[in-house]
């Protein structure tokens, strides 16, 4: 292989990760942008049509221009809304079977029977937990980790 085949064969290797960078670069971009798609639904302004929500967005924007200590505001704000929308996985483990009364509150409650594992599972709210363990029993809950 002379000299020439050698820098085409660089050059190919270059090109490609180029190619590779550009398209890892545009996947990025995607993401985020369905990402930020996802904050309008959660804001709950999914309702507005493109024109107000381009708008607010303007707005908002202007506002910024004007006081920058808002960005921290809405950052406290965000981080609450965030910490709401969390959510934790509750397994409820019987020892023996429950009153149907049980059974039914759990079911109302979202809670799916898993027959491989013989529990109860769901995810909810933090602050749900305690109503929870009012309805199976303190011991009979456990919180996990999502």
């Amino acid at each position: 292989m002379d000299e020439l085949d050698k820098l085409q064969q660089r050059e190919l290797a270059l090109q490609r990760k180029e190619r590779a960078l550009k398209e890892k670069s545009r996947k990025a971009e995607n993401a985020r942008k369905y990402k930020l798609g996802g904050m309008i639904v959660k804001a709950g302004l999914d309702t507005l049509n493109d024109e107000e929500i381009i708008g607010l967005l303007f707005e908002q924007k202007d506002a910024l221009a004007k006081n920058k200590d808002v960005k921290q505001e809405w950052y406290e704000r965000g981080i609450k809304a965030l910490k709401k929308a969390e959510k934790v996985g509750m397994i409820v483990k019987f020892l023996d079977k429950p009153d149907a009364e049980i059974t039914k509150k759990l079911k109302a409650e979202k809670f799916r029977w898993n027959r491989i594992s013989k529990q109860w599972e769901g995810t909810f709210p933090p602050e749900k937990l305690a109503y929870i363990r009012s309805i199976a029993g303190i011991k009979n809950v456990t919180e996990i980790e999502l």
